[in-house]
């Protein structure tokens, strides 16, 4: 049985271990999957704190009918 001390060091060993092996875009990938767990815990107002002053909120009901040809 590992002792916390040890469960901490094995899982940072791990994950470094882990993390060698993915590429660069894999590496990205999971970057940005870990910055959207961070920023969900963020009240809206704070999100938009943060957020550059070109990012801006999508209006998803804008193109409600298909566009084509």
């Amino acid at each position: 049985m590992m002792t916390p001390n040890e469960r901490e060091e094995f899982i940072f060993d791990l994950a470094h271990h882990k993390v060698k092996q993915l590429s660069d875009a894999g590496i990205f990938a999971m970057a940005v999957d870990q910055m959207c767990m961070l920023l969900a815990n963020e009240s809206e107002e704070r999100l938009l704190q943060i957020a550059p002053h070109n990012l801006y909120i999508q209006d998803k009901r804008k193109h409600k009918t298909p566009k084509g040809f």
